[in-house]
């Protein structure tokens, strides 16, 4: 484990500042894996990381730990709204998705003050392409007793224009939850640093 010497910790690298925690052959195996510490703690799951040679339970559990940290820390700093009013509100609570190299589908349930009950991821795929199954989607929508979801994916090559699949996805499960009688009030797609709501652009 790399020893600080250092007074000034600002200056170090982010891999410098995790090899001060962790073993440095498990921090290059970890960049190997993920590409950056901010990928690293935004995407990775506990299976996954038990998975890597040399980690285990012990530093899978640490690296959770740093990455809740992280998290928390930053949805203080940018004052995430309790409260969905906006396309605009969803992309604040959501905007770490921008920073992920994989496509990913999360939602938010919503009471019915649009007070958030909970966020979820549901789906990730490739670079370019993810699966969205509605069942599992609706599943929890009803558990929690939701009045409405909003849909949140991102575009990892920063483009936040929405596909003629995201389209159809989208209206597909509009149709899945009128049946359970749970509003899918929007479709937000983060790019790099903007956001495209399908429902100012009419397709909800």
């Amino acid at each position: 484990m790399l020893m600080l010497n250092q007074t000034n910790l600002s200056g170090m690298a982010d891999e410098e500042l995790l090899a001060a925690i962790l073993e440095k052959s498990v921090v290059q195996e970890l960049m190997a894996q993920y590409g950056s510490v901010q990928q690293l703690l935004w995407q990775a799951s506990k299976q996954e990381l038990e998975a890597i040679k040399g980690i285990g339970t012990a530093k899978a559990r640490k690296i959770q730990c740093l990455a809740e940290i992280a998290k928390r820390i930053y949805r203080v700093n940018n004052e995430l709204p309790p409260v969905i009013k906006t396309p605009g509100d969803a992309f604040k609570r959501m905007e770490d998705m921008q920073f992920l190299a994989v496509e990913q589908f999360r939602v938010i349930y919503l009471n019915t003050k649009n007070g958030i009950i909970a966020e979820e991821v549901v789906a990730q795929g490739t670079i370019n392409s993810t699966i969205v199954g509605g069942r599992e989607l609706f599943r929890k929508a009803v558990r929690l007793l939701a009045a409405s979801i909003i849909l949140v994916h991102n575009h990892p090559s920063g483009d936040a224009r929405p596909s003629q699949e995201d389209i159809d996805i989208t209206r597909r499960l509009v149709e899945a939850g009128k049946l359970l009688d749970i509003t899918i009030l929007d479709h937000v797609i983060i790019g790099k640093g903007k956001f495209e709501s399908l429902k100012e652009r009419g397709v909800l």
